[in-house]
């Protein structure tokens, strides 16, 4: 049965975080894109299922002008006019429907803008006309109506009516191709597993396309670039050989979207974004920098397991994502470093970061437009990333392992919070919660006499629960989660000790000059030697005889660190 009701515009408030009563099942949508025109027209099916009774229905939409709306419910398709606020279609019903599965139909028409780097939008190389996305993290809305937040993760079937000429490309593979009588083609691609919104991409153009060796277990591997730039995509193809096994074999997941594309975009808002099975790089990087494509390819697959197989339940626990990215990704290039490097880029990172410390917690809530302009904060990647270099430390790397993998595997194609990932790692919670919520560094300081170690948090302002890993001469690496004050029996005093073992820790040293008389540098690690420098800065201690000692170190990045530079 069809019944049509037209309904006036109502004004309603715009609200940035969609209600929980209505859950997304599937997004099925239909373009029609030329690159060369500045629109472009759409079709969304969402087939949501309802809570509970409604007359409302909202999704996530901005810039998006509709042209025709409905709801399909029980057999019926109740035609409605669309009222559009900022960030939000609404459809006013005349009558409560629910709960149970629903159809929301809106056709629509779309920017396709040449200034833009968000959203849907066009670039112009030599003489043709390209058309590429860049949704993260809140503007696939402008592209299509939909449920734009991380919690909602759909499977997405995507068709694009395009010129002859042109090819389309989307995160599932091409299952058709067909001819239509208007000079324009129809390419449907498969249905995704589940993703939300935000690594949901597509691209249309005359586009070249380089066919690298397949990667890890046959995963199939090309690069998708502008005419006339094939020959430039191979060394980006030859470095996913080497980096995605390594992902593979440290999660036990095989990578789990089919194909990867990479495609070169010539004006990027990023660096690279990780939409599954289509990452968007910049293209100058991509195609003009093989020294750096590997690490930055280990960053973006990185995510294809955190961030994608598992992604964030709401935009607070981005870290969950970007820190991970940035802290497995340098996990997997440490492989190539000497053993004893392998710590110091993270030793030199996590410094970086404590001077900028203050400035935010890495968890905070998102809940507006101008929120999320700071979502992707250098703290959520780097401080995220030096967090998780303590676990490693601390719990020990096969256990961290181990636990990452039930977390995977627990929250596979789901949504996963920084609660579900404690549950994985046990013991974790204390520490992950201190260092998640609030700002600052913990300052710690040892005294050891009569065969008793007495360890001291020093900075009283915050309440931190923090794993100090110690060692001393003769004495092996020991670790103990240290909340205000704790007493170690040990059989004698050890003739100098190290507060931060293997330079893991994220806090800071406090040295008394007998201390640092006693220390044996040639016994220190190039991490713990680099960590030394870093903490008698911090605590203004610059005439001390070891940094004078450690300016001839063999590591150059110890000796350009003594010597403040």
């Amino acid at each position: 049965m069809r019944i049509l009701f037209l309904l006036a515009t109502t004004f309603l408030p715009a609200q940035f975080l969609l209600p929980d009563d209505i859950i997304p099942k599937k997004h099925i949508i239909e373009l029609t894109i030329d690159p060369s025109l500045n629109t472009f027209t759409g079709w969304a099916k969402i087939e949501v299922d309802l809570t509970k009774p409604t007359s409302l229905l909202q999704v996530n939409a901005k810039d998006l002008q509709p042209l025709e709306s409905s709801v399909s419910w029980q057999g019926r398709k109740i035609l409605v006019q669309a009222s559009a606020a900022a960030e939000t279609i609404s459809l006013s019903l005349p009558s409560e429907i629910g709960p149970g599965p629903a159809t929301i139909s809106i056709r629509y028409q779309a920017k396709l803008d040449e200034k833009a780097v968000a959203g849907p939008y066009r670039n112009k190389v030599a003489s043709d006309w390209y058309a590429f996305t860049t949704f993260t993290p809140i503007d696939a809305r402008r592209a299509f109506p939909c449920f734009d937040e991380p919690r909602f993760k759909t499977p997405w079937e995507l068709s694009i009516h395009i010129k002859r000429s042109d090819k389309a490309f989307s995160n599932a593979r091409q299952v058709s191709e067909t001819n239509e009588p208007n000079g324009m083609k129809l390419v449907r691609f498969a249905p995704t597993v589940p993703l939300p919104a935000e690594v949901v991409a597509f691209c249309v153009g005359p586009f070249d396309v380089y066919q690298g060796a397949p990667a890890g277990h046959g995963t199939p591997i090309r690069v998708i670039s502008a005419k006339g730039h094939r020959e430039q995509s191979k060394a980006a193809a030859e470095a996913t050989v080497a980096v995605l096994p390594r992902l593979e074999a440290y999660t036990g997941i095989p990578y789990p979207y089919g194909k990867l594309d990479y495609v070169a975009v010539p004006e990027f808002k990023f660096g690279a974004v990780e939409n599954p099975g289509l990452i968007t790089y910049k293209a100058s990087t991509l195609l003009l920098s093989p020294a750096r494509i590997r690490s930055l390819q280990a960053h973006e697959m990185a995510h294809l397991w955190f961030g994608d197989l598992v992604t964030q339940a709401t935009w607070d626990d981005v870290w969950l994502s970007e820190g991970f990215a940035t802290w497995f990704s340098a996990k997997i290039m440490d492989e190539e470093q000497p053993p004893s490097r392998r710590l110091l880029a993270s030793v030199a990172a996590r410094e970086r970061i404590m001077i900028t410390d203050a400035k935010r917690p890495v968890r905070v809530p998102i809940n507006s437009r101008k929120d999320a302009d700071n979502v992707y904060s250098q703290i959520v990647y780097q401080k995220g990333a030096a967090i998780l270099v303590m676990l490693d430390g601390w719990l020990g790397e096969t256990q961290v392992r181990d636990g990452l993998r039930e977390y995977l595997k627990a929250h596979k194609f789901g949504n996963a919070t920084t609660a579900d990932l404690e549950s994985s790692l046990e013991g974790s919670k204390p520490v992950l919660d201190s260092f998640l919520n609030q700002t600052g560094i913990p300052a710690i300081r040892a005294e050891c006499k009569d065969a008793h170690l007495a360890l001291d948090q020093t900075n009283s302002t915050h309440n931190w629960t923090v794993p100090v890993c110690w060692r001393g001469q003769g004495i092996a690496s020991s670790c103990i989660v240290l909340t205000s004050r704790s007493e170690i029996q040990l059989k004698s005093c050890p003739a100098w000790i190290y507060l931060n073992a293997n330079g893991t820790g994220y806090y800071r040293t406090e040295w008394s000059p007998e201390q640092l008389s006693t220390l044996d540098l040639t016994k220190l690690t190039a991490a713990e030697r680099l960590t030394l420098i870093y903490d008698l800065r911090a605590s203004k201690n610059i005439t001390s005889p070891l940094l004078k000692t450690l300016t001839t170190d063999p590591e150059p990045e110890i000796a350009k660190a003594a010597m403040g530079k």
